[in-house]
């Protein structure tokens, strides 16, 4: 395990605040292990210490009811190898998903990070390819670390689909955790309602919701004036 960091900026004069990125490197047996302290690959093997959410995949089956969709949606599972191969279609969703939210496009475009050893599961509604999710897996956990549908046919209901449908398959291959990646501001309150939920404060794993949603709170309430650009 290697560690740097990243010193954005700070306050001396009237504040002691510093805004500071941590980073690492692991190797392959320590990755899992990473995983379950708050680290997220952001990409080939640079991890960032975050506050992330997982959910307890055997709690959530249990609890969980299957949401209602089309019963025309097919669902197809490939490995990243073969989701290269259709990129440019992976990255109209994307573009899609981006626009129907008001994301903006980060750079590197994470879905061109895709690993030849990724599990991407592709939604069909109709014949046409209308979604797509990407987990990459580390022994007995999972990272879902993208899911994106085109939202032409809201009714589908295609994100609330997709995480209770992996999360039966994960299930049926014994899997313990769901990891949802990096959780903040209001875009990622929806997670604390999920059955099994729990939440990485830094030094614990906690499944105390308020707090989590106080977190989120602040989350909202932080404007920073320093030019996103400057960020890097």
């Amino acid at each position: 395990m290697r560690t740097w960091y990243k010193h954005q900026f700070g306050k001396l004069d009237k504040q002691d605040i510093q805004f500071v990125q941590v980073f690492a490197e692991f190797e392959k047996h320590e990755e899992e292990y990473a995983l379950s302290c708050g680290w997220a690959e952001i990409e080939s093997n640079v991890w960032q210490q975050l506050r992330t959410v997982r959910i307890d995949i055997e709690q959530y089956c249990k609890h969980s009811k299957p949401p209602k969709t089309s019963d025309t949606v097919n669902v197809k599972y490939i490995s990243g190898a073969e989701a290269k191969d259709m990129m440019s279609t992976l990255s109209e969703i994307y573009k899609q998903y981006l626009d129907h939210h008001g994301y903006k496009l980060l750079d590197p475009n994470p879905i061109e990070d895709i690993g030849d050893k990724d599990v991407v599961y592709v939604y069909s509604h109709q014949n046409k390819i209308v979604g797509f999710s990407i987990w990459t897996v580390y022994g007995i956990s999972l990272d879902n670390w993208q899911m994106a549908w085109d939202y032409v046919t809201p009714k589908l209901q295609l994100g609330k689909y997709s995480l209770w449908y992996e999360m039966q398959e994960a299930y049926k291959q014994e899997k313990l955790y769901f990891y949802l990646g990096a959780s903040y501001d209001k875009s990622c309150r929806w997670k604390s309602t999920l059955p099994g939920f729990e939440w990485w404060d830094g030094q614990k794993w906690q499944k105390d919701v308020t707090a989590y949603n106080r977190a989120i709170d602040m989350d909202e309430e932080l404007i920073i004036k320093t030019p996103v650009d400057y960020i890097i």
